[in-house]
C-alpha cells in the first residue's frame, strides 16, 4: 500500500517457513525464500520474527561480517560460540553478535515448556574482518509515546553496532502516541511487533511494516492500545 510519503508492507506479504520446532517469517528475502522487491532496505538485510518449541533450536552453525541483534520477546535463548561464550537473554535483555572475521554459534530454547518468541535482525557491517564479539545489554522499556535507542553506530545509547543505522524500541498507547520527527537525507523502517497503530488513517497491525525511503517529513503513530514498534533509522535510499 503506497502513500505519497511512505509504504505499507502487510505480515501476510512476509516469507514464512515452518516445520515441527521452528515458526519463521521474515520481511527479507532469507534462506530459500526469494523476495525480488525486499531483498534488503540498505544496510538492513534482515528482520527475522521466530518461534521455537521448548528444547530445541538451531545447532553450530557460521556467520561472518555480518552485525546480528537478537530480541527475546518471550522465553529465553541460550547462546553458545566457538570461542568459549555462552549466555542466555531473556525478554528485556539484547545481544549483540559481531560476526567480523566469522564465529560459529548454537541458538536454542533451554525451557522445557515455553516457546522462545524472538525478532533476530542482520545489519550489513561498515567494516569487514574484524575481530569476533558478543554483548548484551539490559533494556530500560519505553514509556508509551517515547523511543529508546537500542542499538546505533554512535553506541552512546544502546549496544554499539558496526553498522550504518539505528535501532530504537517504541510504545505508542491511547493517547501518547509515537512521534517521528522529520529526519533529511534518512530513510525509516518501522516493524510493528504486537498492538494496533494508524497512520494518516491506515491501520497498522503487528507484522505490518511502515517504509519511509524519504523521512524528510514527520509523521505520528496513533494507537487505541499499547503497540510496539521496532524502529530502524537508515542513511537516505532512493
Amino acid at each position: 500500500m503506497m502513500d505519497a510519503s511512505f509504504q505499507i508492507r502487510r505480515a501476510a506479504d512476509r516469507g514464512h517457513a515452518a516445520n515441527d520446532w521452528l515458526d519463521a517469517h521474515f520481511s527479507f528475502s532469507f534462506g530459500d525464500w526469494h523476495d525480488p522487491l525486499w531483498p534488503r532496505f540498505g544496510p538492513l538485510l534482515a528482520i527475522n520474527e521466530d518461534r521455537v518449541q521448548p528444547g530445541r533450536g538451531f545447532a553450530m552453525h557460521p556467520h561472518a561480517n555480518l552485525e546480528i541483534l537478537m530480541l527475546p520477546r518471550q522465553g529465553r535463548i541460550e547462546h553458545r560460540d566457538n570461542f568459549g561464550g555462552h549466555t542466555t537473554i531473556a525478554p528485556g535483555e539484547l545481544m549483540r553478535m559481531r560476526a567480523g572475521t566469522g564465529i560459529r554459534h548454537s541458538q536454542m530454547n533451554p525451557s522445557a515448556d515455553e516457546i522462545d518468541h524472538h525478532f533476530q535482525i542482520w545489519l550489513a557491517p561498515r567494516t569487514t574482518g574484524v575481530e569476533p564479539q558478543v554483548q548484551t545489554l539490559r533494556l530500560m522499556p519505553p514509556v508509551a509515546g517515547s523511543w529508546v535507542v537500542i542499538a546505533s553506530a554512535a553506541g552512546a545509547d544502546g549496544l554499539p553496532i558496526d553498522a550504518d543505522a539505528t535501532v530504537s524500541w517504541g510504545r505508542a498507547d491511547k493517547g501518547a502516541p509515537l512521534a517521528l520527527p522529520a529526519r533529511p537525507a534518512k530513510s525509516r523502517y518501522l516493524h510493528v511487533m504486537c498492538g494496533e497503530l494508524s497512520v494518516n488513517g491506515q491501520p497498522l497491525c503487528a507484522g505490518d511494516a511502515l517504509v519511509l525511503p524519504d523521512a524528510a517529513q514527520p509523521l505520528m503513530l496513533a494507537a487505541r492500545h499499547g503497540a510496539e514498534v521496532l524502529g530502524f533509522e537508515l542513511p537516505g535510499i532512493r
